[in-house]
């Protein structure tokens, strides 16, 4: 028998041997947890672009990885939950807002592993961005930084507006942000700004507030803030500003053009769950926390609505139409 011939055989049962092993051995079943505030934050297109991500690098659901989601409302309950879920033995826990995200933040003995798909503050989270300081890591929204895009788009789909109508949470942090941000640019252009403020986020108080926004009060838009009511809303308000004939904008591209609005201009949260899922793979496989820099998403979608255009009379430009990277 010829020394090749040996070789080759040996290496052979080298691979079939490695290959027995590595089906008779069990394989760590990755636990990754998951807190939501509301079931927009599960359907979102964040944790749909990270288990998308997660699975391209091979992490298989029911195979080798398993996702556990937790639901608590904003505030007193979710800070229960986080601090429950802290106990647990997660290999990471994900968050998909920056209040859920805080739950965990004020943790005095937090030791888990924590990544945030999306916060619109994300400094209030992370001092350090490109090396976090605790346990906590993630990628956050462009919500400041898209601002004065979306009213320079506004104008550019409008020319003649002269005054926007928004309603916002009272107390609700990341909205009172925005809300500086779209003044400030809004300004710049010769717009308006007009505040309707609810003190919380029931249907009826914002169904009040909404009768304000009015061709008889002068509103010619409507710009949704980052709030829960209109998260939990969004299609009462749409189907009210398509009765109203009142342009609408929403920065949620997962209740957006699609549910009715006439415009979305968003973030792409399906590459950002994506790139987010890159990190963690990193996190899982022993990278350090301060070793995972905090990203801020860049990539935008523009989605239409063509059919609310018509029943409110607005008229679409055709090179807006071929910027959209959806119309409806």
């Amino acid at each position: 028998m010829s020394t090749k011939y040996i070789v080759g055989f040996l290496i052979f049962l080298a691979v079939l041997l490695g290959g027995w092993y590595y089906f008779q051995t069990p394989q760590k079943m990755w636990k990754v947890a998951f807190l939501a505030l509301s079931e927009k934050d599960i359907q979102s297109n964040n944790l749909v672009g990270f288990k998308k991500g997660m699975e391209r690098l091979g992490y298989i659901e029911g195979k080798n990885i398993e996702y556990i989601i937790k639901v608590a409302s904003r505030g007193e309950e979710s800070d229960k939950m986080a601090a429950l879920m802290n106990k647990e033995e997660y290999d990471i826990i994900l968050t998909g807002s920056t209040s859920s995200t805080e739950s965990f933040k004020k943790l005095p003995d937090l030791g888990a592993r924590v990544f945030f798909l999306s916060a619109g503050r994300p400094a209030d989270l992370v001092k350090n961005f490109s090396a976090p300081e605790g346990f906590i890591t993630g990628i956050g929204e462009p919500t400041f930084a898209f601002t004065e895009k979306r009213i320079g788009f506004l104008k550019e789909l409008l020319p003649s507006v002269k005054k926007i109508g928004t309603i916002i949470e009272h107390g609700h942090k990341t909205a009172l942000a925005s809300l500086s941000e779209v003044k400030s640019a809004a300004d710049k252009l010769g717009i308006e700004v007009v505040v309707y403020e609810i003190t919380t986020d029931k249907r009826q108080d914002l169904l009040e507030k909404l009768q304000f926004i009015s061709k008889e009060n002068g509103i010619d838009a409507y710009i949704a803030c980052t709030c829960a009511s209109n998260e939990t809303y969004s299609k009462d308000i749409a189907d009210y500003l398509i009765k109203a004939k009142i342009p609408g904008m929403n920065p949620e591209i997962e209740i957006g053009a699609n549910i009715g609005w006439l415009v979305t201009f968003s973030n792409d949260r399906l590459k950002a769950g994506e790139r987010a899922a890159e990190s963690v793979d990193l996190i899982l496989k022993g990278t350090p926390i301060s070793k995972v820099p905090v990203e801020v998403a860049q990539d935008a979608l523009l989605e239409v609505n063509k059919k609310t255009a018509e029943s409110i009379g607005v008229q679409i430009p055709a090179v807006i139409l071929e910027r959209a990277n959806k119309v409806y």
